[in-house]
């Protein structure tokens, strides 16, 4: 019985032990984790129906540009129709510029997500955008949609 206990309390121990030498490692590898890969969505200040437009996405990592990012597509749908997006491949220009060239056919409220894999790394910023002028009751739904992701940040915020 003696010889159990024994060997139960050097099993322990060297699990104990073991376990002490796993979180140096750990630590070790926490201290090289690479930095994030930044996206800036940057689209032209105005947008008109039946123009062709250039959308483009500046990616970085730790300041520095990425000029080998393995996919980036950019996702573009009108407001409340989202199952109608389409899906398009970028092509790298230059400084960490990923760009693509679209014909918006209508004027309204959209959206644009660019899917960014770079470096082992995947980024989905979203940004909402308008192509032309819009009617007054879009212009509506913005305000009521802002004013509730407002009220979410701040309610969100002040819980305790």
């Amino acid at each position: 019985m003696k010889k159990l206990i024994t060997a139960l309390g050097i099993g322990l121990l060297i699990g104990v032990l073991s376990a002490c030498t796993g979180n140096s490692t750990s630590s070790e590898s926490e201290s090289e984790i690479s930095q994030l890969v930044e996206v800036d969505i940057t689209l032209p200040e105005k947008i008109s129906p039946e123009e062709e437009s250039n959308l483009k996405v500046k990616v970085t990592q730790a300041g520095e540009s990425v000029e080998d990012a393995d996919d980036i597509q950019f996702e573009v749908w009108k407001m409340n129709d989202n199952e109608e997006s389409e899906m398009i491949k970028a092509t790298h220009e230059k400084d960490g510029v990923y760009s693509i060239r679209k014909t918006f056919n209508e004027a309204g409220i959209y959206y644009v997500q660019t899917h960014v894999t770079a470096r082992d790394m995947h980024v989905m910023p979203k940004k909402q955008f308008l192509v032309g002028n819009i009617s007054k009751e879009e212009m509506e739904k913005i305000k009521q949609m802002e004013g509730e992701s407002d009220q979410e940040g701040e309610s969100g915020g002040h819980h305790h």
